[in-house]
């Protein structure tokens, strides 16, 4: 078949196909020159302007370790008859899967260790002004769920872009994980990637998703209705603000503001790692995003959040043991 002809030229043997997008389709296999399994990304032929800057994406992301910075690993690609074929490293299950596959909800510790790699890769990708514009569930995906627990990485790059070619562009993310500025038509940055990546967060926390908009004004209602109306100055200068502010709507939202995200797991809310993550999740879902957190910022507010966590459990022990020596001596 034309499928084995053109893995033939890769050196490359198909196992099975592991899913189908929107511009190709990925494919389980083996790379016969160094018997390692690979993960085979074909793009259709009538996209294959996307699969050109695509590589020209992930060629400019050498530049970053892909290991240390929570990258999925490019290995090489081959265009033939007009076809673009990417091989990656293969890696295991993305969140969604993860989620579906547990009987519980995640922990916030899971929760945490996700995220902070997530920021790592996001810092990294600002570093050298790129922006990745898809982030989403679908787009992490854990390395070896069995001998690395936990352990992510960003993968899809088809989207991704610089800062410098960021322009007005309602398609960029999914409607459930777009930024504010996005839909109102402001200026973009590399912001968008920290609002999209507080939405998986409330995702992971809350085990569905945290917006299900039908349209555009359903998203921008429910964020109004959570988050609060964003400034003047934002409202003023955004291109499609008129799409959205001379409506109006009694209909009420699931929550009224992030703090009613918390609530979902009763007996949690005065926690010290809940309220960790409720603060970072606030900052990285600030609807003006020029207050938004920078990943690096955000880094360290994890980071923080760890050592209030483990003082909090250190003196809830403390002051068990006491409890415990103070019966023995009576």
């Amino acid at each position: 078949t034309f499928l084995f002809k053109k893995l033939d030229k890769l050196n490359i043997l198909s196992y099975y196909t592991l899913g189908e997008g929107d511009f190709g389709t990925v494919h389980k296999c083996v790379a016969l020159d160094t018997k390692e399994l690979v993960a085979l990304k074909i793009v259709k032929k009538e996209y294959a302007q996307y699969g050109k800057r695509e590589v020209d994406m992930l060629k400019r992301l050498r530049k970053l370790d892909p290991h240390k910075n929570n990258l999925i690993m490019f290995n090489r690609h081959l265009l033939y008859s007009e076809t673009f074929m990417l091989e990656f490293e293969m890696l295991d299950m993305n969140i969604d899967d993860l989620i579906d596959s547990c009987d519980r909800p995640l922990h916030l510790s899971e929760i945490q260790v996700i995220t902070q790699q997530m920021l790592v890769a996001l810092n990294a990708l600002r570093s050298i002004r790129i922006v990745h514009a898809d982030i989403k569930p679908d787009n992490i995906m854990l390395v070896n769920h069995k001998l690395q627990p936990l352990k992510v990485k960003l993968i899809d790059f088809d989207l991704a872009r610089t800062v410098d070619e960021l322009k007005l562009d309602k398609t960029i993310q999914i409607l459930s994980y777009r930024a504010p500025e996005v839909l109102l038509g402001l200026c973009l940055n590399e912001a968008v990637d920290t609002w999209a990546l507080g939405c998986v967060m409330a995702d992971m926390y809350l085990c569905t998703d945290l917006y299900t908009p039908l349209c555009e004004f359903d998203r921008v209602k429910d964020m109004v209705q959570m988050q609060g109306q964003p400034d003047d100055r934002l409202l003023n200068y955004g291109t499609y603000t008129e799409n959205y502010f001379c409506k109006h709507s009694d209909s009420p939202s699931k929550f009224t503001s992030l703090d009613d995200i918390v609530k979902t797991r009763p007996n949690t809310t005065e926690n010290v790692d809940t309220q960790a993550f409720l603060s970072l999740l606030k900052q990285m879902m600030e609807v003006d995003p020029e207050k938004r957190i920078i990943p690096s910022k955000a880094l360290l507010e994890t980071r923080r959040g760890s050592t209030a966590a483990a003082l909090h459990e250190k003196s809830y022990l403390v002051q068990r043991c006491a409890c415990v020596c103070f019966c023995f001596t009576t």
